[in-house]
């Protein structure tokens, strides 16, 4: 189920009956790719996925349709690694200095799609660390561009509050869940076809998108009808 995440109401937007045996990961593309068939003219700007989503192929197919991806990192799926003038980058994508410290953020130049860190010994002075590793009384400078690892390097990024507040709306898939579950009894039916779980579930979903009109109450509908006779 795909739900709009920017909704106040946790609207949904399309599902697809996925066999439980299948992977999170196949039930995302097969849903995904059937809803642009479907609703071509849907535009996604971003993607909110949990980490069983958390593939290379997903954020090179983002970066290339200009979706903007958080998804949270797989814990079995992280490493440190090398990365330019031997700066090591953590599992969050900040990089660590040669004494061991995280980098301070300075910025998002989005017209190079790169984020910008700073020596952590700096501050508007200037940098005042002991065993400076540039030149420069600005401090040591290091971009991440998305385009060297999209998986690390988001924008914003992965440990900032920016995206934890994007990514906490992420919640609207469960209220979504829990409305159409326990409110409208989804899983109450008897069906044994597909078809007839269809039936249900967008029937269950009309209400959902009937509730967001905010119906007026009964009281407020017969005034209504008396005015306009």
């Amino acid at each position: 189920m795909f739900v709009a995440s920017d909704s106040a109401n946790d609207l949904p937007v399309f599902p697809i009956l996925e066999r439980a045996s299948r992977h999170d990961m196949l039930s995302f593309l097969h849903t995904f790719f059937t809803m642009k068939t479907w609703l071509p003219q849907y535009r996604v700007t971003k993607l909110l996925l949990d980490a069983a989503h958390d593939a290379d192929a997903v954020y090179r197919y983002c970066q290339e349709s200009g979706i903007q991806p958080f998804i949270d990192l797989n814990s079995g799926n992280t490493g440190n690694f090398i990365y330019k003038d031997t700066f090591t980058i953590n599992n969050n994508g900040v990089p660590v200095c040669k004494l061991g410290l995280h980098m301070k953020p300075d910025g998002v130049e989005r017209n190079r799609n790169r984020c910008k860190w700073r020596c952590p010994k700096t501050d508007r002075s200037g940098c005042h660390c002991e065993t400076p590793c540039s030149d420069s009384s600005y401090g040591r400078v290091v971009h991440t561009p998305v385009k060297d690892n999209p998986r690390l390097f988001n924008i914003p990024p992965r440990n900032s509050l920016e995206w934890d507040k994007e990514y906490d709306r992420r919640t609207s898939v469960e209220r979504s869940n829990k409305r159409e579950k326990e409110d409208y009894k989804l899983e109450d039916g008897r069906h044994r076809s597909s078809m007839m779980w269809y039936c249900r579930l967008y029937c269950t979903m009309m209400l959902q998108h009937l509730d967001a009109w905010e119906m007026p109450s009964i009281v407020a509908f017969q005034s209504l009808l008396s005015l306009d006779a």
